[in-house]
């Protein structure tokens, strides 16, 4: 082998090698991050729950549920929180609304109590670009880009973070996703409704719509739910006939199931069991909420195979994913394996006996 060969053989052989070492050490990690401009919609279909009614003071059977939630990125918030904290976050506000009426939209007139749904909360997080970690960020004087959480559209409502105390300490947790590279292990998972993160643990894989997906399972015992102020309802519901209203105690339970594309750590479907309960004197009294909710088709299919929602791409994890492994597995694995074979073979040709003539004239 010539002098001009080998060189050229070396040359490509530290290219392909240097290409699989900037793909999986750069490209990958930059790639892999939830973006900050994100915007997503799903929709849960409950059907034959049973309800509390607060306008009937009865329980309700045979309710069709449905839930919305959506969820955008706040990128001025983002880029801010980021340099603050030196180190590559996201920020999302979600609002999740329930009701009995498939499509609800709140009224223009807020007064109108009783055209409000049947739950709505609204929260503010800071997650860890990468692993989808929950991050505390509490700013405080007119800085209103903190974390929060809040069950009606008034700003003042809005509970910020406060270590002291039993409604709202931060969250915690995973919240919306998972890490890129989700791995077969128990997370801890945030739950809303008790405002704190509990384990979900890897269960099986399995695949929704031809997506291979890791199924997790989170199972919440029965507790009280921390409340702002006591919850008061007629003495007659909790069999206290001789009592206009007695103080009684909201208890909740659930088993949420989370269908998760490993590569990119998106939440593909989930599902809820939830019991919920009125309790007086430590014994449960009416059911407040009965229902197996889950991620409709259409949300699922969006998730794995990608739409337009109001002009605005979304899901599509089935894609993302083979791009995301391409980067970080594929290409690395073959620019290395080339790269060595080159390097290899320059090797082993510099060992062999060289030719009569000196082996030059390449």
């Amino acid at each position: 082998m010539g002098t001009r060969s080998r060189a050229a053989l070396i040359g490509l052989g530290v290219f392909f090698v240097g290409v699989a070492a900037l793909a999986r050490f750069y490209a990958y990690p930059t790639l892999a991050v939830a973006p900050a401009d994100q915007i997503a919609h799903t929709v849960s279909a409950g059907p034959d729950a049973t309800i509390f009614s607060v306008a009937d003071l009865k329980e309700k059977k045979g309710v069709e549920l449905e839930a919305r939630r959506t969820v955008r990125g706040d990128v001025a918030a983002a880029d801010k929180i980021s340099k603050a904290l030196n180190r590559k976050v996201v920020v999302f506000d979600t609002a999740v609304v329930t009701d009995d009426s498939k499509n609800y939209q709140f009224p223009d007139d807020a007064s109108l109590t009783g055209l409000m749904p049947l739950s709505f909360v609204q929260e503010r997080v800071v997650l860890d670009a990468h692993t989808g970690e929950a991050v505390r960020w509490n700013p405080s004087g007119d800085d209103n880009s903190g974390e929060y959480i809040a069950t009606t559209l008034e700003k003042a409502d809005r509970l910020k973070p406060d270590p002291k105390s039993a409604l709202f300490k931060g969250h915690e947790g995973l919240v919306l996703k998972f890490p890129f590279g989700t791995e077969k292990k128990t997370y801890q998972f945030w739950d809303t409704t008790l405002r704190k993160a509990f384990p979900i643990t890897y269960k099986e894989t399995t695949k929704l719509d031809g997506l291979k997906v890791y199924v997790f399972e989170q199972d919440i015992p029965k507790q009280e739910v921390p409340l702002a102020k006591p919850l008061e309802v007629p003495g007659s519901l909790v069999d206290q006939l001789g009592q206009d209203s007695v103080e009684v105690q909201r208890t909740y339970k659930n088993t949420r199931t989370l269908w998760v594309e490993p590569v990119t750590g998106a939440i593909i479907k989930g599902r809820e069991q939830q019991l919920a309960t009125i309790a007086y004197d430590g014994e449960d009294k009416l059911t407040a909420t009965k229902v197996t909710i889950a991620y409709d088709d259409a949300t699922v299919k969006k998730n794995v195979k990608g739409a337009v929602e109001n002009g605005h791409d979304e899901g599509g994890y089935q894609s993302k994913a083979t791009q995301l492994h391409l980067i970080g597995f594929w290409v690395p694995l073959l620019s290395l394996i080339l790269g060595l074979l080159l390097l290899g073979f320059v090797a082993v040709r510099s060992g062999l006996p060289g030719r009569p003539d000196g082996g030059a004239g390449d």
